[in-house]
């Protein structure tokens, strides 16, 4: 059952949300003269992973780099545990929980496994620059902390016994794990994932599918934008349809499934779960 919403209200200043941790309200956003986003609306509640699908440039990619603060809406608001966010800067997004993966990951291919990581803990260090210089035992204690955060993401993700290899050595599923694990050091509480499944091969693909449980598990929000529709509706709790900018259909995998117009406009008069959408 989905909560009921309740509509943002302002109390001194601050926006109290309802039952919902990320709220997006009338985003739009147009490039030009190509209008990529269309006055969209939707509500995700805390805990659930939401699945974002749509034919290529549909604008899910664009949504997801606003949600973090990459790009700027034309209009619209969104709201995070209650909190207005699309006025705030990338790295103040960041810091209230929201994390985005991207499908390049670009790791750092000058440091190990574990270093790469531990890039993702480092806004949680509490030692300043000149201890870190210096070497003092606070900053050391503070260094270890942080290395040891960094090995239980490595360890969550199956890559513990990698972490002091270097990225290049690793396979492209094994290196989006990397990324995912630096993304889960910074303590996000909401993970965005742009084509997460891009690339990987059928026991890598049940291998994340896995894992995204297990964080849902923990109290993780998630949302994906992906192109493989078969594998995502067996692991979401709400699917979102995007078609040329606009919201055609939100609702749980087996409404999407009997939704005509998403059949019509987005499958093309075939059942959900059997084809694959680029996506842009």
């Amino acid at each position: 059952m989905k909560p009921k919403l309740v509509p943002p209200h302002r109390r001194r200043g601050k926006t109290i949300a309802g039952d919902y941790l990320l709220e997006v309200r009338g985003i739009s956003k147009s490039f030009g003269r190509l209008s990529v986003l269309k006055g969209v609306d939707f509500s995700l509640a805390r805990g659930n992973i939401l699945v974002i699908i749509g034919p290529n440039g549909a604008g899910k990619s664009t949504l997801l780099k606003i949600i973090s603060g990459l790009a700027l809406p034309d209009t619209g608001e969104i709201y995070f545990a209650g909190e207005l966010i699309s006025n705030l800067a990338p790295y103040r997004i960041a810091s209230r929980g929201i994390t985005q993966l991207f499908q390049d990951i670009q790791l750092f291919l000058s440091m190990s496994v574990v270093e790469n990581v531990m890039v993702g803990r480092h806004r949680h260090a509490t030692t300043d620059f000149m201890s870190s210089g210096l070497s003092l035992k606070k900053a050391r204690d503070d260094e270890q902390r942080v290395f040891e955060a960094a090995l239980e993401k490595l360890a969550l993700v199956g890559l513990e016994k990698a972490a002091f290899a270097a990225p290049a050595s690793l396979s492209w599923g094994q290196q989006k794990l990397v990324g995912l694990a630096r993304a889960l050091a910074s303590g996000a509480e909401l993970l965005l994932l742009d084509e997460p499944y891009s690339g990987l091969v059928a026991d890598e693909v049940t291998k994340l599918n896995q894992l995204i449980r297990a964080l849902q598990s923990q109290g993780i929000t998630i949302v994906i934008v992906e192109h493989l529709t078969d594998i995502l509706m067996g692991i979401a709790s709400q699917v979102i349809v995007f078609d040329h900018g606009e919201k055609i259909a939100d609702g749980t995998p087996a409404e999407i499934q009997r939704d005509r117009r998403v059949i019509d406009a987005y499958l093309g008069g075939e059942q959900p779960g059997v084809r694959e959408v680029d996506d842009q």
